[in-house]
């Protein structure tokens, strides 16, 4: 019996080594949006993860797209982070893309999408180290 043990302990934390080690899936799907542009991975990584993370994986992943000049995924990523999360630093997100790249904007953010999602008030007292995630 006590062989069962130690092989179930084994067993389990050999899984748990392996979960620790190797990429998550959110990881994965980032790489894969940095790779070919489709964010719909991150979208469910970070709907899988509990609901306390999400705002801090919005902000890492569209800020990772966005640094690396990934700019048609990042704002495809806040689209699909703005319709699901009311989190302030999403509409820091939305903010700074409409004053970085207004063209770009333009071609994914319509008039209906800006009425619906977006708020000034939040976006404006939401900076990227002082906004409350």
């Amino acid at each position: 019996m006590l062989e069962f043990w130690w092989v179930a302990f084994a067993v389990v934390g050999l899984l748990l080594a392996i979960r620790l080690l190797g990429p998550g899936k959110f990881a994965q799907a980032l790489e894969k949006a940095r790779q070919t542009g489709e964010v719909a991975g991150i979208v469910a990584a970070v709907e899988a993860a509990p609901e306390k993370k999400h705002p801090n994986l919005w902000d890492q992943a569209i800020s990772t797209l966005w640094q690396e000049y990934h700019r048609e995924a990042a704002l495809v990523l806040m689209v699909a982070a703005a319709r699901r999360s009311d989190a302030p630093i999403v509409q820091f997100w939305l903010k700074k893309a409409m004053d970085v790249e207004p063209e770009l904007v333009a071609e994914h953010f319509d008039e209906e999408f800006l009425e619906e999602y977006f708020r000034p008030e939040v976006a404006a007292k939401c900076g990227r180290v002082s906004c409350c995630m």
